[in-house]
């Protein structure tokens, strides 16, 4: 028998075809539309975009209940912050100190999680330059400003080598730290200010490119502290529309870090094409222990207590203006 195919009964077809294409979508995805979300953007050079593509390749954030969506992707360090000061997005990883300072000027934001300490940071020049930080005594270091990289240097700079900022060297900005190896390798700045993976590209770019000072360690041997750097921060509108969406990032940034670390090659994979870099570069970044994660929530008593630490010291050495209420820390 012939069936006559009329308007209804097509739409009637498409209908039922629709219908049962929804329900052959896997749960994970039926259910995401209805799952915690919170806005995200990733800055182009740094090392947030390994995280952000294993995170997109392996979908650890909607296993913990939440849709980390990234929705943009920023250049400028200096505009990245100041977005999320504007509320552009919702979550953001950056310097731990210049969300506390932000918090305490007012933005309804709280910190849910460190990612990496501040040995991460480097100061670099080109063989044949300066050897130590001290060589830099009337030259130029390429910085970002507005960074708390920048901040937490010019104490080190100052506390431990007696060197003043525009006095004993002086200080060239640059909106990111990709910028800042441009500058060394282009000859306009002697030193520059920077982390992974901009060290391991330029290193692949000009082998002579070469790290002359650790920040962090350098604070560590003086002061006893490991500070911490990165960390995730979460605008308080988020956490108000979700309730407890903070753990579940935390938990799925941990898992994300985790996974990372331990296959270094897939993240560098995964990731190099989007950042426009080899994969031996970035692969270089890990091996070489220059960039190494270490997340800690702060609903983990350790964690907080670290942060804390952290406070006290920058609050005593005027890097920041003053204490961070418990408010700061998402519980």
């Amino acid at each position: 028998m012939t069936r006559i195919i009329t308007r209804r009964t097509a739409l009637q077809s498409a209908g039922a075809l629709a219908t049962t294409a929804l329900i052959a979508k896997p749960a994970i995805l039926r259910g995401q539309a209805a799952m915690d979300r919170v806005s995200y953007v990733t800055l182009a050079t740094g090392f947030n975009v390994i995280l952000n593509e294993y995170m997109s390749a392996k979908r650890f954030d909607l296993k913990h209940g939440v849709n980390i969506d990234v929705i943009n992707s920023y250049v400028s360090v200096t505009n990245y912050y100041n977005d999320l000061t504007a509320g552009t997005f919702e979550l953001g990883i950056g310097a731990w100190d210049t969300w506390a300072s932000r918090y305490l000027a007012g933005v309804p934001l709280k910190v849910v999680s460190s990612v990496t300490d501040y040995d991460m940071l480097y100061i670099v020049a080109m063989q044949g330059g300066p050897k130590t930080v001290d060589d830099l005594r009337g030259k130029t270091l390429s910085a970002t400003l507005s960074s708390g990289a920048y901040r937490v240097t010019k104490h080190a700079l100052s506390a431990f080598h007696k060197m003043e900022a525009d006095k004993d060297y002086k200080v060239q900005n640059t909106e990111s730290p990709a910028g800042a190896v441009a500058m060394v390798l282009g000859g306009s700045a002697e030193g520059g200010l920077t982390w992974e993976p901009n060290v391991s590209v330029g290193l692949e770019r000009e082998p002579k490119l070469t790290t002359i000072y650790n920040v962090g360690q350098d604070i560590e041997k003086n002061a006893g502290i490991l500070l911490p750097y990165f960390a995730i921060a979460l605008r308080d509108e988020a956490e108000k529309r979700h309730p407890g969406v903070s753990k579940k990032i935390a938990a799925a940034f941990n898992e994300c870090i985790q996974g990372v670390m331990a296959n270094p090659d897939e993240a560098a994979k995964l990731s190099a094409a989007k950042m426009k870099v080899s994969e031996a570069a970035l692969l270089s970044a890990f091996t070489s222990k220059r960039l190494v994660f270490r997340p800690a929530a702060m609903t983990d008593p350790v964690g907080r207590a670290k942060m804390e630490k952290a406070a006290d010291y920058m609050v005593k050495n005027g890097m920041l203006p003053k204490a961070v209420d418990a408010g700061f820390y998402a519980g």
